[in-house]
């Protein structure tokens, strides 16, 4: 089945994250039997009338923005003939006659969901993600009563398990039995990880034995965004952390601070890029990056200590390397990268990694795998 994501022009651009949870939100509807997806834009306030849309899509999300004015939610209620109402004489808060209430984490309506013609609109007025709950419960609930798709045939709900796992696809067949690996289905993602679908017929005695196969590469069993997860565990721990940045140039920082609530772990950033700035900021010696080179493990390992020092945190994480499209040589190609994670207690990782792909590319699978080097941090400090 299909599903068409409608968001305001330029929407996607305003954060790191974007409003509309892409692409963990591509994998949740996948999970509910929505394989392939649409995506277009509208211009900011544009009305939208979902009943023109071809039927090949048997799901229309929507992403709006708060507003009672607005004209997109508008255009909405006249073509899908709806009404608005108020909870009392004194209220704004959305409430849609006729149609299920969609709450956020505070119990307001923040949008709403309706069947028409045996398909499905959702619109929602925060960040569809951000209603992610409401909204996987609203398609559950449509889906159960059967959704029509495009050859006219009823669909019910068979849902599948999505889990993000740590690695390529190669690296994940190297830990998982191929008979088993058969019966699922790996996606590749933008940061370096994959997704593994597990169909819905699947039963606990395979659930345990791929987790076990895949032991802490294995880091949620729904899709989420890995800064999220860390920082959670971060809270749990009440740890502190700090980054040490060279070539990803503050996005280690950024996707942590992006979070809500971060302020209660993140400590500080340093994007050191030039040489002058690691020894100034970090104390990397000059003759260890003369003797070694920027892009070095001793280098990396020196930024984290340095960084760890100067802030007082719990722990840090480093990374320095060549994200290209030029810099590159023989003995150290565009894409080489290395990190260091070191905490309070004595604890010591190294990572060398060669990635592919556009500078973009190289810079966002480096800032994955130094949340992965926290997350990793983390699970040391457990007791066994």
């Amino acid at each position: 089945m299909k599903c068409l994501l409608i968001v305001p022009r330029w929407s996607e651009q305003e954060s790191v994250f974007p409003p509309s949870g892409r692409p963990y939100l591509d994998l949740q509807l996948e999970c509910l039997g929505f394989a392939e997806m649409g995506f277009s834009e509208l211009e900011p306030d544009a009305p939208f009338d979902p009943t023109r849309v071809a039927e090949e899509y048997q799901l229309i999300l929507i992403q709006g923005t708060v507003g009672p004015g607005n004209r997109l939610r508008r255009s909405l209620l006249s073509s899908l003939g709806l009404s608005l109402g108020l909870d009392s004489d004194e209220s704004d808060r959305l409430r849609v006659m006729g149609a299920r209430p969609l709450y956020d984490a505070e119990g307001i309506p923040a949008g709403f969901a309706i069947k028409r013609r045996g398909r499905m609109v959702i619109y929602c007025e925060k960040s569809i993600w951000g209603l992610r709950r409401e909204l996987t419960a609203a398609i559950r609930e449509f889906m159960d009563e059967g959704i029509v798709d495009s050859q006219g045939m009823t669909r019910r709900g068979r849902y599948r398990t999505c889990w993000m796992v740590e690695g390529s696809e190669e690296e994940i067949a190297a830990l998982v039995e191929e008979s088993d690996l058969r019966l699922c289905r790996i996606r590749a993602l933008a940061n370096g990880d994959s997704a593994i679908m597990l169909p819905a017929q699947v039963g606990a005695e395979f659930k345990e034995r791929m987790q076990a196969c895949l032991g802490e590469r294995l880091y949620a069993k729904s899709p989420r965004p890995l800064e999220v997860l860390v920082g959670r565990q971060l809270r749990e721990a009440n740890a502190s952390i700090t980054v040490a940045e060279s070539c990803t140039g503050g996005l280690i920082a950024a996707r942590l601070s992006a979070v809500p609530g971060s302020s209660a772990y993140l400590s500080v950033g340093y994007v050191t890029y030039a040489n002058a700035a690691k020894s100034q900021c970090l104390d990397v010696g000059a003759v260890l990056i003369e003797r070694c080179g920027a892009v070095s493990p001793e280098v990396a390992l020196a930024m984290a200590r340095g960084a760890l020092r100067h802030s007082g945190a719990s722990m840090a994480v480093s990374v320095t390397g060549i994200a290209g499209p030029d810099g590159g040589s023989e003995e150290k190609p565009v894409g080489t990268v290395y990190l260091a994670a070191v905490s309070q207690q004595g604890d010591v990782l190294e990572h060398k990694a060669l990635y592919q792909g556009s500078r973009d590319r190289v810079r966002y699978q480096a800032s994955q795998t130094a949340l992965h080097l926290f997350r990793r941090l983390l699970r040391r400090r457990q007791p066994e």
